[in-house]
């Protein structure tokens, strides 16, 4: 996960990595899995929701710089698919970070 200045050495920074790289590889994986029937859905709600649950043990600084980082790969990731579940998966999870 980039840093930009003023995050370089912050304590947060480890922890902010290592859930970028567990959500990212959660959401990519569940969508490159996905198919026609759904079931995908409550599986990114679930996903979503640890997400949340796991940004509140962040200061709001790296909980920000996190959502705006994972949002700035997906929406590179969801041009890679042309299977519109696919899509659905990671565009929906762009939402999600991009609201809050």
């Amino acid at each position: 996960m980039p840093s930009p200045r003023g995050a370089v050495g912050h304590p947060e920074s480890g922890a902010a990595a290592m859930l970028y790289g567990r959500y990212h590889g959660k959401i990519l994986g569940l969508a490159i899995r996905s198919g026609a029937d759904g079931a995908w859905k409550a599986e990114l709600r679930e996903i979503l929701a640890e997400f949340d649950n796991d940004c509140r043990d962040l200061s709001r600084f790296c909980s920000d710089l996190l959502r705006r980082e994972l949002a700035t790969q997906i929406e590179h990731e969801v041009l890679r698919f042309s299977d519109p579940d696919k899509q659905a998966v990671l565009a929906i999870a762009l939402k999600h970070f991009d609201s809050l």
